[in-house]
């Protein structure tokens, strides 16, 4: 690397993020406050590595805690390494790094790499008839909250290791019920969010060369890891033990998603003679937003002791902001939010804040980035994107033609259009298919050729129209998914002909009388997605080394990426009753009561996003309109 370039590099860091981008240390720790130019800082030491050390970018794993800040890594990168050299680094959420890994080396450890997604619906709806065949007493949420942060501990925790072997293991029933429900989604072949991750550990530890050639991983928003993704840190640094972690103690808001604030402690005793570094210069805040930041952050007694230095003096004031468009605009409202949360100390909580709309419609951006980024919400006087009935049914049927196993997804349109099947004869067809180790899709296949007569009664007329309007239908598009070599698959075209064949508008005509334009509209945006998906997917920034000659090439599989690019974004808080996912964003158009206890409001009319500041605290008074 020549000199002119470090000098470049230098040129916009201060001293100690100078010195945490050159860092010789192996294991090098960066506490970095809010608007210290973390970001920046660990960009830049991913080019200084890549660079000046000389590490090839496809030995270097970096891993977010969001989709968002993972895309935006990637552009500063690729800005600066120029080349196209970004796209060799395995770049991404904890969640789609770990989908990559499984979907590629998976086979190692038994798992089948056309594996799907469960979403927060599907693992509902298992865990409810788990517990309601068992008999179990304790509410179905709570078995899901349970069996969620087990699997968030990762097994290098002590205690969860002490709690698995030994007697107390909550109940038999809560265990019972989890055997049950993993015995489920390995019949279905489906993985849920926090299997990722635990079948990425397993992958590292039993088949540690698919990550032999990496020489450094870096994490972002260290702070906010759980004990899994510690597990997953050092087994990607395995063979090296060459970690740079950024994060801030005091930034912590991910508790209820069993977020570890003292991985930061694990670090230190794990990795002796870790390079400390703080970043103490805050280029975003006034002062006196610091100081009452500090005030609050300093009762705590066993935090991590570090100053913030204001580079700016002069308070904020209420600001319009003119944005490109309705994406920026998403995504600037959501940065926004969370900094406002994080710089009052979190004593500002997510009920205290509303985003207005001029219309319910334009509200996919928002949820979508309010989704990557894991910020609670609920939409007053509507439903989240996904949500919507409309759009659930869509995915569903996508859900089955990618994977048929599928049982949760393909009751739930098995009725859909009308086919003369009734909710309990559904419910006993999806009782039938579980009690017998089998998944719906082999039930109905082999009921409706005559291979097996299912207990369940089934009209004649119901069968034909399952065997002609639902199976054959998702067959078909299944072979339209599979086409000759070298030639594309056009997934905007297979929607469009899922639409066109299950006469989608006229089902909503029939069904929702004169709101259907509303709903069809939702169908023409969700197109529109699937259009930017298209545009912007490119299966080759996915594509791991292939490290033997038994292993299968990746297959150019648009729909499974863009389902998985759905789950992943879409990925919400659990259901956990605490208090603080209780505290939830609030989505309304102009119809919100405004006499609610509400902090700040984000009006967010389309195209441009103005921030108003209103405050019945002391806190924000500097901010009151």
């Amino acid at each position: 690397m020549s000199g002119s370039n470090t000098d470049d590099l230098f040129k916009s860091l201060n001293k100690a993020q100078s010195r945490a981008v050159s860092s010789r240390a192996s294991t090098v720790a960066i506490l970095a406050g809010p608007g210290s130019g973390k970001t920046h800082t660990l960009t830049s030491r991913v080019v200084w590595l890549v660079n000046h050390v000389g590490i090839p970018p496809c030995d270097i794993i970096v891993a977010t805690f969001t989709v968002k800040a993972s895309n935006e890594m990637k552009l500063r990168i690729g800005q600066a390494l120029g080349d196209g050299r970004e796209k060799k680094i395995v770049l991404g959420t904890f969640h789609s790094i770990a989908r990559r890994y499984l979907a590629t080396y998976g086979r190692h450890i038994g798992l089948d790499p056309k594996f799907g997604i469960a979403d927060d619906s599907d693992s509902r709806g298992i865990i409810k008839r788990i517990s309601k065949r068992l008999g179990s007493p304790i509410e179905p949420g709570v078995v899901r909250a349970w069996i969620s942060k087990r699997k968030a501990k990762g097994t290098s925790d002590e205690q969860t290791v002490k709690a698995k072997n030994g007697k107390d293991l909550q109940s038999k029933t809560l265990e019972e019920c989890y055997q049950e429900y993993q015995a489920h989604l390995d019949r279905s072949n489906l993985l849920d969010y926090d299997d990722l991750l635990i079948r990425c550990v397993e992958l590292l530890r039993k088949y540690p060369r698919c990550v032999q050639h990496i020489q450094t991983v870096l994490i972002d928003e260290y702070q906010d890891t759980n004990g899994v993704q510690y597990d997953l840190m050092k087994l990607f640094a395995q063979e090296n033990r060459r970690i740079t972690i950024v994060g801030d103690p005091d930034q912590s808001i991910y508790g209820w998603r069993s977020a570890e604030i003292r991985n930061l402690h694990r670090l230190l005793r794990d990795f002796p003679g870790t390079d400390e570094i703080s970043l103490e210069e805050n280029y975003r805040s006034s002062s006196s937003i610091l100081d009452v930041s500090l005030k609050v952050i300093e009762q705590d007694p066993e935090r991590y002791k570090k100053v913030l230095l204001p580079v700016h003096k002069k308070g904020t004031r209420p600001v319009l902001r003119m944005l490109k468009h309705s994406t920026a605009e998403a995504e600037w409202v959501v940065s926004e939010i969370k900094r406002v949360r994080l710089m009052s100390g979190n004593m500002i909580r997510a009920d205290d804040i509303a985003i207005l709309l001029r219309s319910a419609s334009l509200s996919r951006h928002i949820e979508s980035a309010l989704g990557r980024e894991g910020v609670p919400y609920k939409m007053v006087g509507g439903f989240k994107f996904y949500e919507r009935a409309e759009i659930k049914t869509i995915l569903d049927y996508l859900r089955v033609i990618h994977q048929p196993t599928n049982n949760d997804a393909l009751a739930r349109i098995i009725n859909v259009p009308k086919r003369g099947i009734g909710d309990v004869t559904v419910a006993s067809l999806l009782e039938e298919a579980e009690r017998n180790s089998m998944s719906l899709w082999g039930l109905l296949n082999k009921h409706c050729r005559g291979e097996r007569q299912a207990k369940t009664t089934i009209r004649k007329q119901s069968e034909q129209r399952i065997s002609g309007g639902l199976l054959r239908l998702i067959t078909q598009l299944q072979s339209r998914l599979r086409p000759k070599e070298g030639t594309p698959v056009d997934l905007l075209d297979i929607i469009n002909q899922l639409l066109n064949d299950l006469q989608f508008e006229k089902y909503l005509e029939e069904t929702h009388g004169p709101e259907y334009e509303s709903r069809w509209a939702n169908v023409q945006e969700f197109a529109n997605l699937v259009a930017e998906f298209v545009h912007h997917d490119k299966p080759e920034d996915e594509i791991l080394p292939i490290l033997d000659n038994t292993q299968p090439k990746p297959d150019d599989d648009a729909l499974a990426r863009f389902l998985a690019n759905v789950a992943l974004a879409s990925d919400k808080q659990t259901d956990d009753k605490s208090k603080e996912e209780k505290s939830q964003v609030t989505l309304s158009t102009s119809s919100f009561n405004h006499n609610a206890e509400v902090r700040f409001f984000y009006c967010a009319p389309s195209l441009t996003a103005t921030r108003l500041h209103y405050s019945r605290g002391s806190l924000c008074e500097r901010h009151s309109c």
